[in-house]
């Protein structure tokens, strides 16, 4: 039994750095992108790993819901005007 625990662990471990990995290679210029917060106004680039579930919103909307290392609200955060 607990070697089923031990195979359940490490296929859920190695799923999530396969995500990880094939989001960071198929997606990069997503996450090169640079941020406007819309409350401070704040221009930053997140990690890639704050990204990982983000791309898809940054190709529909120009903008992802992402917190300001600055103000340090959690907001929509548009996509800066010289990066679109």
């Amino acid at each position: 039994m607990k070697s089923v625990y031990v195979a359940i662990i490490a296929g859920l471990i190695l799923g999530v750095i396969r995500l990880c990995v094939k989001t960071k290679l198929f997606h990069r210029d997503a996450y090169e992108r640079t941020f406007v917060c819309p409350s401070c106004k704040a221009r930053f680039s997140p990690k890639w790993y704050q990204m990982i579930y983000k791309v898809n919103s940054v190709y529909t909307y120009n903008a992802a819901h992402l917190r300001c290392p600055v103000c340090h609200k959690k907001d929509m955060c548009s996509v800066a005007h010289d990066d679109r």
